[in-house]
Protein backbone atom coordinates (compact mmCIF):
# COMPACT_ATOMS: atom_id res chain seq x y z
CA UNK A 1 0.00 0.00 0.00
CA UNK A 2 1.55 3.72 -0.72
CA UNK A 3 2.10 6.00 1.73
CA UNK A 4 0.13 8.43 0.10
CA UNK A 5 -3.25 8.70 1.49
CA UNK A 6 -5.32 8.01 -1.66
CA UNK A 7 -9.35 9.10 -2.59
CA UNK A 8 -10.47 7.06 -6.03
CA UNK A 9 -14.47 6.74 -6.57
CA UNK A 10 -16.70 5.50 -9.24
CA UNK A 11 -18.67 8.80 -9.42
CA UNK A 12 -17.99 12.47 -8.27
CA UNK A 13 -20.60 12.01 -5.72
CA UNK A 14 -18.90 9.39 -4.33
CA UNK A 15 -15.53 11.05 -4.42
CA UNK A 16 -16.73 14.68 -2.91
CA UNK A 17 -18.64 12.86 0.24
CA UNK A 18 -15.48 10.74 0.62
CA UNK A 19 -13.65 14.61 0.41
CA UNK A 20 -16.11 15.60 2.60
CA UNK A 21 -15.64 13.10 5.30
CA UNK A 22 -11.62 13.33 5.49
CA UNK A 23 -12.26 17.47 6.20
CA UNK A 24 -14.59 16.36 8.82
CA UNK A 25 -12.84 13.84 10.59
CA UNK A 26 -9.66 16.82 11.08
CA UNK A 27 -9.32 19.39 13.83
CA UNK A 28 -8.75 22.39 13.16
CA UNK A 29 -5.12 23.54 13.48
CA UNK A 30 -5.04 27.25 12.41
CA UNK A 31 -1.48 27.55 12.94
CA UNK A 32 -1.13 26.20 9.70
CA UNK A 33 -2.97 29.00 7.91
CA UNK A 34 -1.07 31.59 6.04
CA UNK A 35 -1.84 35.06 5.01
CA UNK A 36 -2.00 36.81 1.52
CA UNK A 37 1.76 38.67 2.00
CA UNK A 38 3.93 35.20 3.06
CA UNK A 39 5.01 32.96 0.68
CA UNK A 40 5.95 28.81 0.77
CA UNK A 41 9.37 28.08 -0.73
CA UNK A 42 9.37 25.06 -3.51
CA UNK A 43 12.99 24.04 -3.28
CA UNK A 44 13.32 25.07 -6.95
CA UNK A 45 15.90 28.57 -7.21
CA UNK A 46 14.81 29.60 -10.32
CA UNK A 47 11.18 30.19 -8.57
CA UNK A 48 12.02 31.09 -4.93
CA UNK A 49 15.58 33.45 -5.69
CA UNK A 50 12.73 35.34 -8.07
CA UNK A 51 9.40 35.50 -6.09
CA UNK A 52 10.73 34.26 -2.63
CA UNK A 53 8.25 31.42 -3.12
CA UNK A 54 4.48 30.80 -3.87
CA UNK A 55 2.01 32.95 -1.96
CA UNK A 56 -0.11 31.59 0.75
CA UNK A 57 -3.62 32.63 0.29
CA UNK A 58 -3.84 32.61 -3.37
CA UNK A 59 -3.25 30.97 -6.88
CA UNK A 60 -0.89 30.34 -8.70
CA UNK A 61 -0.84 28.92 -12.22
CA UNK A 62 2.31 26.87 -13.85
CA UNK A 63 2.14 26.72 -17.31
CA UNK A 64 3.43 23.56 -18.83
CA UNK A 65 3.98 24.22 -22.24
CA UNK A 66 6.17 21.10 -23.39
CA UNK A 67 6.78 18.07 -22.23
CA UNK A 68 10.39 17.01 -19.90
CA UNK A 69 9.71 20.86 -19.23
CA UNK A 70 9.89 20.42 -15.48
CA UNK A 71 6.22 20.20 -14.19
CA UNK A 72 7.32 16.84 -12.41
CA UNK A 73 10.29 18.16 -11.29
CA UNK A 74 8.22 21.05 -9.72
CA UNK A 75 5.82 18.72 -8.22
CA UNK A 76 8.79 16.43 -6.99
CA UNK A 77 10.85 19.38 -5.39
CA UNK A 78 7.37 20.98 -4.10
CA UNK A 79 6.54 17.36 -1.98
CA UNK A 80 10.46 17.06 -0.54
CA UNK A 81 10.18 20.48 0.61
CA UNK A 82 6.77 20.39 2.60
CA UNK A 83 7.68 16.60 3.71
CA UNK A 84 10.64 18.31 6.06
CA UNK A 85 8.86 21.21 7.21
CA UNK A 86 5.72 18.90 8.17
CA UNK A 87 3.46 20.61 6.01
CA UNK A 88 0.38 18.65 5.02
CA UNK A 89 -0.42 18.53 1.22
CA UNK A 90 -3.44 17.22 -1.08
CA UNK A 91 -2.47 16.52 -4.79
CA UNK A 92 -5.96 16.14 -7.19
CA UNK A 93 -4.38 14.61 -9.89
CA UNK A 94 -7.06 14.96 -12.94
CA UNK A 95 -4.93 12.87 -15.60
CA UNK A 96 -4.23 10.05 -13.09
CA UNK A 97 -0.51 10.26 -13.51
CA UNK A 98 0.92 10.61 -10.40
CA UNK A 99 3.32 7.78 -9.70
CA UNK A 100 4.07 6.94 -5.76
CA UNK A 101 6.09 4.06 -6.42
CA UNK A 102 8.56 6.23 -7.68
CA UNK A 103 9.18 7.79 -4.20
CA UNK A 104 10.52 6.67 -0.90
CA UNK A 105 7.75 5.03 1.16
CA UNK A 106 8.00 7.42 3.84
CA UNK A 107 8.22 10.59 1.66
CA UNK A 108 4.17 10.92 0.90
CA UNK A 109 2.79 10.31 4.66
CA UNK A 110 1.83 14.18 4.30
CA UNK A 111 -0.28 14.22 1.01
CA UNK A 112 -3.38 13.51 0.22
CA UNK A 113 -3.47 12.00 -3.02
CA UNK A 114 -7.13 12.73 -5.01
CA UNK A 115 -7.72 10.78 -8.54
CA UNK A 116 -11.06 11.96 -9.60
CA UNK A 117 -12.69 10.81 -13.03
CA UNK A 118 -12.95 14.28 -14.82
CA UNK A 119 -11.48 17.32 -15.25
CA UNK A 120 -15.08 19.22 -13.64
CA UNK A 121 -14.53 17.07 -10.76
CA UNK A 122 -11.30 17.45 -10.02
CA UNK A 123 -11.66 20.93 -10.31
CA UNK A 124 -14.74 20.43 -7.56
CA UNK A 125 -12.42 18.38 -5.31
CA UNK A 126 -10.05 20.99 -5.29
CA UNK A 127 -12.81 23.63 -4.42
CA UNK A 128 -13.75 21.58 -1.36
CA UNK A 129 -10.29 20.40 -0.28
CA UNK A 130 -9.29 24.46 -0.18
CA UNK A 131 -11.61 25.08 2.31
CA UNK A 132 -9.37 23.08 4.75
CA UNK A 133 -7.15 24.92 7.22
CA UNK A 134 -5.32 21.87 7.81
CA UNK A 135 -3.54 21.72 4.94
CA UNK A 136 -0.87 23.91 3.42
CA UNK A 137 -0.79 23.57 -0.16
CA UNK A 138 -3.61 22.35 -2.69
CA UNK A 139 -2.70 21.17 -6.25
CA UNK A 140 -4.39 20.18 -8.87
CA UNK A 141 -2.33 18.79 -11.91
CA UNK A 142 -4.05 19.07 -15.13
CA UNK A 143 -1.01 18.08 -17.36
CA UNK A 144 -2.15 15.13 -19.34
CA UNK A 145 -5.89 16.08 -19.69
CA UNK A 146 -7.08 16.77 -23.28
CA UNK A 147 -6.45 20.08 -24.35
CA UNK A 148 -10.27 20.49 -25.32
CA UNK A 149 -11.43 19.38 -22.24
CA UNK A 150 -8.80 21.99 -19.75
CA UNK A 151 -9.87 24.51 -22.44
CA UNK A 152 -13.88 24.29 -21.59
CA UNK A 153 -13.26 24.65 -18.08
CA UNK A 154 -15.50 27.48 -16.98
CA UNK A 155 -14.60 30.70 -15.21
CA UNK A 156 -16.70 31.05 -12.66
CA UNK A 157 -15.38 27.96 -10.41
CA UNK A 158 -12.03 29.55 -10.70
CA UNK A 159 -13.36 32.85 -8.90
CA UNK A 160 -14.85 30.82 -6.17
CA UNK A 161 -11.54 28.53 -5.85
CA UNK A 162 -9.73 31.78 -5.05
CA UNK A 163 -12.11 32.59 -2.62
CA UNK A 164 -11.89 29.45 -0.91
CA UNK A 165 -8.03 29.73 -0.90
CA UNK A 166 -8.16 33.70 0.37
CA UNK A 167 -10.39 32.22 3.33
CA UNK A 168 -8.62 29.57 4.54
CA UNK A 169 -4.80 31.06 3.81
CA UNK A 170 -4.23 27.50 1.26
CA UNK A 171 -1.57 27.80 -1.00
CA UNK A 172 -3.25 26.88 -3.94
CA UNK A 173 -0.93 25.44 -7.14
CA UNK A 174 -2.58 24.83 -10.79
CA UNK A 175 -0.25 22.74 -13.01
CA UNK A 176 -1.61 23.05 -16.68
CA UNK A 177 -0.87 22.58 -20.35
CA UNK A 178 -2.09 26.12 -21.18
CA UNK A 179 -3.27 29.29 -19.07
CA UNK A 180 -6.52 28.79 -17.44
CA UNK A 181 -7.43 30.96 -14.58
CA UNK A 182 -8.38 34.54 -15.22
CA UNK A 183 -8.04 35.26 -11.20
CA UNK A 184 -4.01 33.43 -10.60
CA UNK A 185 -1.70 36.17 -8.46
CA UNK A 186 0.94 34.15 -9.68
CA UNK A 187 1.53 32.55 -13.50
CA UNK A 188 4.91 31.24 -14.26
CA UNK A 189 5.64 29.05 -17.89
CA UNK A 190 8.00 26.15 -17.97
CA UNK A 191 8.45 26.61 -21.52
CA UNK A 192 11.53 24.42 -22.02
CA UNK A 193 12.62 21.21 -22.41
CA UNK A 194 15.16 19.44 -20.54
CA UNK A 195 17.91 17.92 -23.16
CA UNK A 196 17.16 14.66 -23.69
CA UNK A 197 21.97 14.20 -22.80
CA UNK A 198 20.68 15.92 -19.78
CA UNK A 199 17.99 13.29 -18.38
CA UNK A 200 20.66 10.88 -17.11
CA UNK A 201 21.38 13.77 -13.96
CA UNK A 202 19.83 13.83 -10.64
CA UNK A 203 16.67 15.82 -9.83
CA UNK A 204 18.71 18.12 -7.83
CA UNK A 205 20.99 18.99 -10.33
CA UNK A 206 17.84 19.45 -13.58
CA UNK A 207 16.30 21.59 -10.99
CA UNK A 208 18.85 23.75 -10.95
CA UNK A 209 18.58 23.97 -14.68
CA UNK A 210 14.57 25.05 -14.42
CA UNK A 211 13.81 27.72 -16.33
CA UNK A 212 11.01 29.59 -14.96
CA UNK A 213 9.16 32.84 -17.02
CA UNK A 214 7.08 35.34 -14.86
CA UNK A 215 3.93 35.90 -16.94
CA UNK A 216 2.07 37.44 -14.13
CA UNK A 217 2.66 38.88 -10.78
CA UNK A 218 -0.09 40.54 -8.87
CA UNK A 219 1.77 40.24 -5.04
CA UNK A 220 3.06 43.63 -5.24
CA UNK A 221 -0.27 45.24 -6.31
CA UNK A 222 -2.34 43.23 -3.43
CA UNK A 223 0.82 44.33 -0.94
CA UNK A 224 0.30 48.48 -1.49
CA UNK A 225 -3.63 48.22 -1.77
CA UNK A 226 -3.83 46.53 1.46
CA UNK A 227 -1.08 48.36 3.32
Amino acid sequence: MHSAASVASPSSASTLTALRELIARRNASPSSVGNAESSLPTGLPSIDQVLGGLPHAALTEIVCDSPSCGGHLLLSGLLATTRQARLRVALVDAANAFDPASYASTSLEHLIWVRPRTPEEALAATDLLARDANLTWVVLDLRGVPLIRVSRLPSLPWYRLQRAVESSGVAGLILSPLPLIPCSRVRLRLRHSHAFATLHEGQSTLATQLQAEVDRNRSAFVHVAGA
